[in-house]
């Protein structure tokens, strides 16, 4: 009864598999979390073809994509094939070894016995399972593989330094219009997701966004703070809208409470903060 539980609703597995992940921290939930969970099950669904998160930093962005995501997947259908990318490569790993361990862990096995990984195909950057479904593990610019996924994500395209540089931008870009757009397994029903926090206005969901073809793309757009009047709205097929409606309310007081956003703020800056904390990659006025 728990296993057909937590495989109905990605929300259930979440904090289900939240010991067996992260047994030294306890889980916190939030809306803005099952809001991502929600959409990411709609990918699975096939209700949605082309999801862009924005969201700050440390709230459980890569863990809800990276980690959780491929493995919930799997116990509904493990013939699913993911191919990840990251601004690096070992990041991209950290997330597939996470990810590995979840569904190796004896919590999972007892829910999920069908799903079981191959021998002959079971390294930190790539794992195989025995219906045939696949995660890789690559990074943004890295050397092309012939693989490709039915569900296609890049957990932050840029780093917060890289983004400011011309050439780096060009590069990423280059390599979404050029490389990973030809990596849908069948590009009628497979999935594209990017989950970054926002860094420049041409960075590559700005890129996405202001094209023809974003308005084709769910865009889940979490500032830190709300903001009246956000210059990138959100954009949900699912009829999904920020609760919050006081300018300024905190996104995840339990975890980013006034004091600890205020410190980070500063710290970063008034340009950093509107990109990475605000989702709008310049600051007001």
């Amino acid at each position: 009864v728990r296993a057909e539980k937590y495989r109905r609703s990605l929300r259930e597995f979440t904090k289900a598999s939240w010991s067996t992940i992260e047994n030294a921290i306890p889980f916190q939930n939030n809306w803005h979390i099952d809001a991502i969970n929600d959409h990411l099950q709609a990918v699975v669904d096939g209700d949605i073809k082309r999801l862009i998160i924005n969201i700050p930093p440390r709230h459980m962005k890569s863990l809800s994509t990276a980690v959780i995501l491929p493995a919930w997947t799997w116990a509904r259908d493990p013939s699913k094939k993911f191919l990840y990318s990251s601004y690096a490569a070992s990041l991209s790993i950290r997330d597939s070894t996470k990810c590995r361990r979840l569904i190796e862990s004896p919590w999972y096995q007892s829910h999920f016995p069908h799903v079981k990984l191959t021998s002959d195909q079971n390294t930190k950057g790539r794992f195989e399972n025995s219906s045939g479904g696949h995660r890789i593990a690559t990074s943004v610019g890295g050397a092309a593989t012939g693989d490709g996924g039915d569900i296609v994500l890049i957990d932050d395209p840029a780093s917060a330094s890289d983004a400011q540089s011309s050439a780096m931008r060009t590069s990423v870009l280059e390599w979404w219009d050029q490389t990973m757009q030809t990596r849908l397994n069948d590009p009628k029903n497979s999935s594209f997701i990017i989950i970054a926090q926002r860094l420049h206005t041409n960075d590559l969901c700005g890129h996405i966004l202001e094209n023809e073809l974003g308005s084709e793309w769910d865009h889940l757009m979490i500032p830190a703070r709300y903001e009246v009047g956000h210059p990138t709205p959100m954009r949900s097929s699912l009829g999904f809208t920020d609760p919050r409606t006081k300018e300024g309310e905190l996104l995840w007081p339990e975890r980013f409470g006034e004091k600890e956003l205020s410190t980070l703020e500063r710290s970063l800056g008034s340009y950093a903060s509107a990109g990475q904390l605000q989702q709008r990659p310049a600051p007001k006025g």
